[in-house]
């Protein structure tokens, strides 16, 4: 058990939000679930040597990366210095005799879902694939505990940019050190400590009261006594002409796409599920501020929405209800989730992971990021005098157990639903993603019964 400290934090002092990745990782030493990866095939001649030392600047110039977790001996969770320069795993080259094809790509993604050690290895490591045929593949992955998404391009960036430096005879600066993550942790800390937390945790404790039964999915395999962090994922195939008539539904409506895609997804849980009223998770960033806008580091928090149809309840209706919800949770999206489970009345489940068992995410990439293009399938950039192209890997499956992933791009809409292989087929999870399909085709066609009760019968 991890003991709280009330004292004022310090550096190498984890976020709360990190407490609860530590747990969940020390509880289930072998997942891979909260593993996050950035890969990409690299369009240039690579030097295996510069792209090590590339690698093992980049970690050991972040405290955060350079870093393992462990408890002291009172039981407090500490970030303490690592070892990135001189650690054995932290950078691997791999000659599988492999042709760039669906071979490869199984081994690539065999490598990334080997667990982390927190307490006693980096929270970062990277490797080199060297294909028979076709570029080679750089796989940068970190745990959850020090990366969300964007941490995931940051990381990429400056190991292309030190790699372009000492190919060049330079060295490249460091962005960032870890000092505005460690600034991020204090003033969560403080906050904690606030008259600003104890309201947000009043709105908490009003908005979830009363809710006794976790939410239902049509989950088609028996349930494990135990959650088990293991998934699978598919497409869900949004056309282009469907995209283009959601962007006028939503400057018809007048709310966020966000708002939009996250209603139908809860209209879907209402569908299969029938309950009336049940929660579906949100991440939300806190990188708020200049000083984070290039930070590597965990600044995300999940909130949960609590959803409510009654009987007669049509779309617009739960559209409505699912915007204002969204707004006033903005108001309380500091208060960390891992203290929000105990201010539900919802019975404690191992065979759940948690209070929220469903997730929508929506990622739109920022313009203005020169290497989030190259998440974009079939384009390749150009870094630091570099190019490179995504390799699309998996990942974070199984955290969860249904998320449905949407991420929207200048020329694109991609949408992904994960779901837990120990509870859903895959003919199961195809279901839901034609319905999640439909429902949205109906949605933004003015087609959806009169009320959402009828999409039951």
């Amino acid at each position: 058990m991890i003991r709280r400290n009330s004292a004022p934090a310090t550096d190498g002092e984890p976020t709360v939000g990190q407490e609860a990745l530590w747990l969940l990782q020390n509880l289930a030493p072998d997942c891979a679930a909260y593993n996050v990866t950035a890969a990409l095939r690299l369009h240039f001649p690579v030097d295996a040597d510069l792209l090590e030392a590339a690698v093992r600047a980049t970690a050991s110039g972040h405290r955060l990366l350079d870093a393992v977790f462990a408890c002291d001996p009172d039981g407090r969770l500490r970030r303490r210095p690592g070892n990135a320069a001189t650690a054995p795993g932290l950078f691997e080259r791999h000659e599988p005799g492999l042709d760039d094809g669906p071979e490869l790509r199984a081994y690539a993604l065999e490598l990334t879902r080997r667990p982390f050690r927190l307490d006693c290895e980096p929270p970062i490591r990277a490797a080199l694939l060297r294909p028979r045929t076709g570029p080679d593949i750089l796989l940068a992955q970190a745990h959850h505990i020090v990366a969300d998404n964007i941490s995931q391009l940051l990381i990429c960036q400056e190991i292309l940019s030190h790699y372009a430096a000492l190919a060049d005879g330079r060295r490249h600066p460091t962005r960032d050190d870890g000092a505005a993550f460690d600034a991020f942790a204090r003033r969560a800390r403080e906050h904690l400590a606030s008259p600003r937390a104890e309201r947000s945790g009043t709105y908490w404790r009003r908005e979830l009261a009363g809710l006794t039964e976790h939410t239902a999915l049509p989950a088609d395999l028996p349930r494990p006594p135990h959650y088990r962090y293991q998934g699978a994922e598919l497409d869900v195939e949004l056309e282009p002409e469907l995209t283009a008539d959601l962007g006028e539904a939503v400057a018809g409506r007048n709310v966020t796409t966000f708002a939009y895609l996250l209603a139908v997804f809860a209209l879907l849980l209402h569908r299969h599920g029938g309950q009336q009223d049940f929660l579906v998770g949100y991440p939300v960033t806190q990188r708020r501020g200049e000083d984070l806008r290039e930070a590597v580091g965990y600044f995300v928090n999940t909130l949960p929405l609590r959803v409510r149809i009654g009987p007669e309840d049509s779309f617009d209706t739960l559209l409505d209800t699912v915007a204002a919800g969204l707004w006033r949770a903005l108001l309380h999206r500091e208060h960390p989730f891992a203290l929000l489970s105990r201010q539900t009345d919802l019975p404690r489940d191992p065979a759940r992971p948690g209070p929220l068992p469903a997730l929508f995410v929506f990622n739109e990439p920022g313009e203005d990021d020169p290497l989030a293009a190259a998440l974009e399938p079939g384009r390749r950039i150009e870094y630091a005098g570099l190019t490179a192209e995504e390799y699309y890997l998996p990942q974070q499956q199984g955290q969860f157990e249904l998320t449905l992933q949407v991420t929207r791009r200048a020329a694109t809409t991609r949408a992904t639903l994960k779901y837990n292989t120990s509870l859903f087929s895959p003919h199961a999870a195809a279901r839901l993603a034609e319905d999640y399909r439909a429902l949205l085709r109906a949605a933004v066609g003015n087609t959806l019964p009169p009320t959402c009760a009828d999409l039951r019968k």
